[in-house]
């Protein structure tokens, strides 16, 4: 009998030794015909991995950049390269090309995937909010075509990034690039490393996001990681170093930001706990990606409502899944994965209803499958999922909204709401089949809910086109005419009457000394007055002069300040001339990206109350308006309704409006005069009815 076992044993023993390659390798295979150039399958097979559900329990070693051991205790300790330690088990290079961190790479603009979210480079000196992006998404400008290197992109943005690979290639200069100085401190910084565990730290674990922003604002890049495990102190920046330091010098390596590694953190062997968790937590993704009403500063956070997916438990990496590749999954309907795989699965559609023939799972995660009574099958070809479910509900004027890296949430300071850059939400613009937005709605365009922001920038006109100035070198050209230091829109309208100028207003020696608090109503308005005009009068001069500025400085151009919609220009007879978006085109308009959470349950939907919530008269679908802001103080903008942007045509939707608007009372009267038909045919059936019995009575008789 134990022999029998024995001999079976060995048996199986030497089956599966065969049997568990040849699958292993069919597999591999298989993943590789079907991924095409993407496998990331092959080349994690050439690294450590558990593939246990309960993950990894990560007590390691730490390297610095040059591969070499970090001891706590060594003097002048360098701090541990993410790449190198974390290489030594994963694929870093395959992971390196993932959606996070891969923006400035050749190979990231090639298939785009539809608008997003842009990087606003916001510079207060200027008043310069200026959509950026990589990706070339429409709206957006390239950093390459203003003259912005990838290192300063990085120093910009890094905080709000777990890191960026950058193409080795020099950087392209814009067309008047002798006039632009190219900033790159790579040299003396390093470029900004990917760090893993800015998402995959576990919360609670001590590790600090904030710390990450704020050691790459300080241009720490290499330091950051480390300072943001809370593995060491860091002290000292490199941002206070020159452009041309010699670091070899003894000096310079002085001024060097210097490392206390907490020891209590390394083992007897030298080795470190580090408390990581394999699927991102909600927490890693809000500090980049939080987005919520502009009043939330001002105490009404608690009466926001989240979203229903995370009141149900379900975490956003589990629809925005990614393999080894990081290429994360971004969830709408027509999204083309890079790997190949059939991404439609884990949209709202293909979760929760799927398509008649196709091969995507639904039902993923108990997904339940909505009933839509009544709702008319045209809803489904015009509008996005997310038009009804998601974002706040719509109002007669659209609201405003602050989120992470535009306005930098996570840092410890006080906010109001008000902050610049303004950005708007939720407006329902109509996509394409590729899920950027569209001039107008067509066959194959579903209604969204955007979010946008207008731009606001120095630019010349060349040829009829408006072309934004590198934000550095609008700075240094407008700064001495604004007499700007740190805040141009505080400081360019910023005005101090003298003391011979109040005594003019007042008309007495004795209240001209008086303080403002001291000061009577019709006294109080009279210098109100009197400091708005020569309020206007300085912005007026300064502008002039900025804009006369530039010209100067790149000859054959016409200089614009471009804000709120319009723009601003100095014309022949040296007087500002205000241009509307039509005549400066598409670096006027504002910039719109799709936006899907918060998602809100069935019974806040939009159209749960009616039809009249989308086709009423005045139906904050169409007719909801916004104010565009203006950065120039006492800038007059133009009011904006929905449907403009959406380039509805009004009358169709006026007369859907009066459709809509009698639909009830036309139900009533067309049941009643039914019921009424109903009478008037019971009524003849039961006079025919009594007369063939009377007629069949005195037959028989």
């Amino acid at each position: 009998m134990t022999s029998r076992i024995l001999k079976n044993l060995a048996l199986d023993v030497a089956f599966n030794s065969v049997r568990v390659p040849l699958v292993a390798l069919a597999t591999l295979l298989a993943a590789g015909l079907s991924l095409g150039t993407a496998t990331p399958v092959v080349a994690q097979s050439k690294y450590a991995t558990s593939d246990s559900m309960s993950g990894y329990v990560h007590i390691i070693d730490l390297y610095d950049e040059s591969n070499n051991r970090i001891d706590p205790a060594a003097e002048n300790a360098k701090p541990y390269s993410p790449e190198k330690t974390c290489g030594r088990c994963h694929d870093f290079k395959t992971i390196a090309h993932g959606w996070h961190f891969n923006a400035a790479l050749p190979t990231a603009s090639s298939d785009p995937g539809r608008p997003g979210m842009p990087m606003i480079w916001s510079d207060p000196r200027t008043g310069t909010h200026l959509p950026l992006s990589y990706r070339g998404w429409k709206g957006t400008h390239k950093p390459k075509e203003l003259g912005l290197s990838n290192w300063q992109m990085a120093a910009k943005f890094g905080g709000y990034v777990p890191g960026m690979t950058v193409d080795s290639q020099p950087e392209s200069k814009p067309a008047d690039g002798d006039a632009v100085k190219i900033v790159d401190r790579t040299r003396i910084t390093g470029a900004l490393p990917i760090d893993c565990m800015l998402c995959h730290f576990r919360p609670g674990s001590g590790y600090s996001p904030f710390t990450w922003t704020e050691q790459v604002q300080e241009q720490n890049f290499a330091y950051a990681p480390t300072a943001a495990l809370g593995l060491a102190v860091v002290t000292g920046n490199l941002r206070r170093l020159k452009d041309d330091v010699d670091l070899s010098t003894d000096e310079a390596k002085e001024q060097l930001p210097k490392l206390q590694y907490e020891t209590s953190r390394f083992r007897s062997d030298g080795k470190v706990f580090v408390d990581l968790i394999r699927k991102p937590s909600n927490e890693s993704c809000y500090y980049c990606h939080t987005s919520v009403p502009s009043d939330s500063p001002k105490g009404n956070r608690w009466m926001h409502d989240d979203d229903v997916h995370l009141r149900a438990g379900i975490a956003c990496a589990d629809c925005h899944r990614n393999g080894l590749d990081h290429e994360t999954i971004r969830g709408f309907e027509s999204e083309k994965h890079p790997s190949g795989t059939i991404a439609g699965s884990l949209s709202c559609q293909g979760c929760h209803m799927g398509d008649a023939g196709s091969t995507q799972i639904v039902g993923r995660l108990g997904a339940p499958r909505p009933e839509h009574k009544g709702l008319p099958p045209l809803h489904f070809d015009k509008l996005s999922c997310t038009a009804c479910h998601s974002g706040p509900t719509l109002d007669k004027e659209v609201g405003r909204q602050i989120n992470s890296a535009a306005h930098q949430l996570g840092a410890h300071f006080k906010r109001t709401g008000d902050e610049l850059p303004a950005i708007f939400g939720n407006v329902m613009l109509p996509v394409d089949e590729a899920g950027a937005a569209i001039s107008q709605a067509d066959s194959t365009g579903k209604y969204t809910p955007h979010r946008l922001t207008w731009p606001s920038f120095w630019g010349v006109i060349r040829g009829g086109k408006v072309e934004p100035l590198n934000p550095e070198q609008a700075f240094e050209l407008v700064r001495k005419p604004l007499k700007i230091r740190k805040d141009f829109v505080e400081e360019i309208g910023e005005v101090k009457l003298t003391l011979s100028q109040r005594k003019q207003i007042l008309g007495d020696d004795k209240a001209a000394r008086l303080k403002p608090e001291e000061l009577d109503s019709k006294q109080k308005k009279l210098i109100e007055e009197a400091e708005a005009a020569e309020r206007k009068k300085q912005i007026d001069e300064r502008m002039l002069a900025a804009l006369k500025e530039i010209e100067a400085a790149i000859p054959g151009s016409q200089a614009v300040f471009v804000s709120g919609g319009s723009g601003t220009i100095r014309n022949a007879e040296n007087q500002l001339t205000q241009l509307s978006q039509d005549k400066l085109g598409d670096a006027a308009a504002p910039y719109a990206w799709p936006s899907a959470h918060m998602v809100r349950p069935a019974q806040q939907s939009l159209g749960i109350n009616g039809c009249n919530e989308c086709h009423g008269q005045n139906s904050p679908f169409f007719y909801a308006s916004l104010k565009p802001v203006g950065i120039v103080p006492g800038q007059e903008t133009t009011e904006v309704v929905a449907h403009e942007l959406q380039h509805a045509d009004i009358q169709r939707l006026a007369q859907w409006s009066q459709m809509f608007e009698g639909r009830s009372a036309f139900k009533i009267a067309s049941l009643i005069t039914l019921a009424m038909t109903g009478l008037v045919v019971v009524a003849s059936m039961a006079v025919n009815l009594s007369s063939y019995w009377r007629g069949s009575a005195k037959s028989r008789s």
